[in-house]
């Protein structure tokens, strides 16, 4: 069983304390003052003839590897009609204090497309962040391979099957267990096919197709987004589409090697509206991940469903949501604004300035009027990050339909810095494992934000010998909120380690000492004890390091390896903590080679 709060220590609970006055205090002023300035003119001159484009999706992310975080936003007026309208797919990057200059010419050669949303990951293991654009109207798409400084070159034609699915979203994730990131194209709006087509990272960045390891159809249509998330705490990356209409959607649980079975539904409240979004997150600090979705409760108010732990979700909403009013919303963004180690819910709506549903710990949320500024906008899409380097959370928010400018919010001094180190929810360690083998040891990391490509972590990493030499070992960004380290092969005794996190900000989180006995024989690499074939089905991949950290990583782990930065939350015991002033480091690159393990496998 994974155990939960492995994070904690006198410091972290001091700084608790403290980041729960600072929120009891917010929660006082919040209706009077915003927690965020709107920067007029942070994005100028706006593309689209200066007036702004049809944004649907946006990425916070380190393009060029410098160690703050840039901004991508995608772009396709006319994705409800699946029409051929293509608008240009944006880069604009950061000098470091939060302002910003169009680069869209120098890093994607000014490529415009019918792009809905864009996944971000580092798909050929060089510690880089790459791009992958479906094309809205069944054209071809692209996968733009970084060359490091933020230059990216479109591969598709070397890396993709030819089969161009009429792309309303993607993700990628490590879904059979081999260190890289695949990746999931839904059917969108418009489409006749099947949900969705799964593809396969061979190690190096090039994919074909998993036939037959996905559903052939869902309860709904117009398939508008998609996420992977541990959905049972089994270790492995789950799916979750969301039908805009129609119907529930559906959640697809991953059996650990890329083959999905549609378990469930999700629980769908009396009467269905249009929605948009899914955001995973763990509101009542049991450990495991639960769902918000927006407008598609009664009066377009959101939906909140609570996970069991076993991936079973029940709607309650109306006895946890006080007071949250129905607009027309298009996002919730799952994210600790008061810095008091609980997720909050900030609404992204069409028809109003952004909203905030304060969390009391517990998972049950009030809404806190006046919160953000105007002005009443079009947001589509909305992501947070430390753009400007003061610990504080910023918010660009993507403005569609009416092709408004896009906008960024600076965190002001009403908004705490960031104090609370990140938690090591569950790990996933062996009990035995064979002399001189390395061993691959998963684990599930929450922190202050959530983002498409999980946490924003500067570093995941392991200890191996924590009171002794303490050899450090990177780890890398699975998907969803799991990271993997390879511990070293060692010939005999046992071998006691931590798994660890930092955030941007600097805080420092590890799990109470984990151990295992070298000896034991052959196994499957599933975890779960038995004989098998020795194949390790669950280290990491050929050193494409898709899942080492990426530009989510310095502050959103969403380049394919890069650790993201997280849900926030105070620790649990036995665990190292330190809260230090703001840095921006990335995480570096796993570059790990694919071992043939044997081992039986314990699950704290």
């Amino acid at each position: 069983m994974a155990s939960l709060d492995h994070t904690t220590g006198l410091a972290a609970k001091v700084a608790s304390a403290a980041a729960l006055i600072a929120g009891l205090s917010l929660s006082q002023t919040a209706t009077a003052a915003p927690l965020v300035d709107r920067i007029n003119g942070a994005l100028d001159p706006q593309a689209c003839d200066g007036q702004g484009c049809w944004t649907n999706h946006l990425r916070v992310t380190d393009l060029d590897g410098d160690g703050d975080l840039d901004i991508l936003l995608a772009n396709y007026a006319d994705f409800f009609n699946g029409n051929n309208s293509p608008e240009p797919l944006v880069a604009y990057l950061n000098d470091g204090s939060g302002s910003f200059s169009n680069a869209s010419a120098a890093a994607l050669g000014d490529y415009s497309g019918n792009v809905r949303m864009v996944a971000v990951g580092d798909v050929d293991g060089d510690g880089a962040p790459d791009l992958y654009a479906p094309d809205g109207a069944g054209n071809a798409h692209v996968l733009f391979i970084n060359d490091g400084s933020g230059a990216f070159t479109d591969e598709a034609d070397l890396r993709l099957p030819n089969d161009y699915p009429q792309g309303a979203a993607a993700r990628m994730a490590d879904v059979d267990g081999d260190g890289d990131l695949d990746i999931f194209a839904a059917d969108g709006y418009a489409s006749n096919g099947p949900p969705g087509h799964l593809y396969i990272n061979d190690g190096s960045g090039v994919f074909t197709e998993a036939m037959g390891a996905i559903p052939g159809s869902i309860e709904g249509s117009d398939i508008d987004d998609v996420e992977f998330f541990d959905a049972d705490r089994d270790f492995d990356l789950d799916l979750i589409v969301n039908a805009h209409q129609g119907g529930t959607g559906a959640l697809w649980l991953n059996d650990g090697t890329g083959n999905f079975t549609a378990e469930t539904s999700i629980d769908p409240p009396a009467t269905s509206n249009f929605h948009y979004n899914i955001a995973p997150c763990d509101v009542d600090g049991d450990g495991d991940l639960d769902l918000w979705i927006d407008n598609i409760g009664g009066g377009f108010r959101e939906q909140l469903l609570i996970n069991d732990g076993a991936g079973n979700f029940s709607d309650e909403t109306d006895a946890r949501v006080d007071g949250n009013p129905g607009e027309d919303d298009n996002g919730v963004i799952c994210v600790d604004i008061d810095d008091d180690g609980d997720f909050d819910a900030v609404v992204v709506s069409l028809g109003t300035p952004e909203r905030l549903l304060e969390n009391d710990g517990s998972g049950n949320f009030t809404y806190v009027a006046d919160s953000f500024p105007g002005p009443t906008d079009c947001t589509l899409w909305g992501e947070f990050g430390d753009l400007n380097g003061d610990g504080r959370l910023d918010l660009v928010t993507g403005q569609g339909e009416c092709s408004s400018a896009d906008e960024v919010y600076l965190g002001n001094m009403l908004q705490p810095a960031d104090s609370q180190p990140p938690r090591i929810i569950a790990v996933d360690a062996p009990s035995m494992a064979p002399a001189d083998a390395e061993v691959p040891v998963t684990f599930a990391v929450s922190d202050r934000t959530v983002t498409d490509e999980g946490p924003r972590l500067a570093r995941a990493y392991a200890t191996v010998d924590p009171d002794g030499a303490g050899t450090e070992v990177e780890g890398w960004f699975l998907g969803g909120d799991l990271f993997r380290v390879m511990l070293p092969g060692a010939p005999s005794g046992t071998v006691v380690f931590q798994v660890c996190a930092e955030d941007r900000a600097g805080n420092t989180a590890c799990s109470e000492a984990e151990m295992y006995e070298i000896g034991g024989g052959p196994g499957d690499g599933d975890g779960d004890g038995d004989p098998g074939d020795g194949d390790g089905d669950g280290d990491p991949g050929d050193g494409d390091g898709d899942g080492d950290p990426g530009d989510d990583t310095d502050d959103s782990a969403e380049t394919g390896g890069l650790p993201v930065d997280g849900e926030g939350g105070e620790g649990g015991e036995g665990c190292s903590c330190t809260q230090q002033s703001p840095a921006n480091a990335p995480l570096g690159s796993a570059g790990l080679a694919l071992l043939t393990l044997a081992f039986l496998r314990r699950r704290r």
